[in-house]
């Protein structure tokens, strides 16, 4: 890797390194290492996990003080998995700077990628300039991370009913128009007792018309789980 690739990947990253033989590292693919005989990048990938867990982990404990334990994991879990890595890493463009013999990588390759990047710059300029890489990084997906608990209205009113032992049920109560062209009408019962109806263009809306009215109406909360 010459000088100036190095220097395009850290003006991608952001960050510029004192020692470049990290970020030369963190680029190189095990596939290529073999072939080479230098150092592969996924002793920094098992790192850079840990410090990824970590710093996600102290973000959403501070920034998100309403939610529980469970729903804290469930965002970190979407927020450093695979699908929730690739958009940052595509934003930046750094795959194409990857060394390694061939293009096909892996679904977890972005996510492994920036793990080790994560790692490198840990190793160089310290916890600090790992938070400071990690925010500028995701924080379009950090700021967006309690939208990955919502849930439609018929789930949230299952669950709730779950919960509390109600007995849930939808009944047909109206079919209209043409066949190109329905309208169905749907009832919700609780406990045999009607609760709200809705109404669509297919089964599925309907149902979902009347549960979102009766978790309005419940004041069920409609974000969390």
């Amino acid at each position: 890797m010459d000088n100036q690739t190095i220097n395009q990947i850290e003006q991608r990253l952001g960050y510029c390194f004192g020692n470049k033989q990290l970020l030369v590292r963190a680029f190189t693919h095990s596939s290529f290492a073999n072939v080479e005989n230098v150092p592969d990048n996924e002793r920094m990938e098992f790192f850079g996990d840990a410090i990824l867990e970590y710093l996600t982990s102290e973000y959403l404990f501070e920034h998100f003080p309403r939610q529980n334990e469970g729903q804290l994991s469930a965002m970190r879990s979407k927020l450093v998995s695979a699908e929730g890595l690739r958009p940052a890493v595509d934003r930046m463009g750094l795959l194409e700077f990857l060394q390694a013999l061939n293009n096909d990588f892996s679904r977890k390759a972005e996510a492994n990628l920036f793990e080790s990047v994560l790692c490198a710059i840990y190793l160089d300029g310290g916890l600090a300039a790992a938070k400071q890489f990690f925010l500028r990084a995701l924080q379009q997906e950090l700021d967006n991370a309690d939208g990955t608990l919502q849930k439609d209205p018929k789930t949230l009113l299952q669950e709730y009913c779950q919960r509390n032992k109600l007995a849930l049920s939808y009944r047909l109560a109206d079919r209209s128009g043409p066949d190109n062209k329905p309208r169905f009408r749907y009832e919700i019962l609780v406990d045999g007792v009607k609760q709200s109806e809705g109404e669509g263009s297919s089964k599925k809306a309907a149902e979902q018309d009347a549960a979102n009215k009766l978790v309005t109406k419940w004041r069920i909360d409609r974000c969390y789980i």
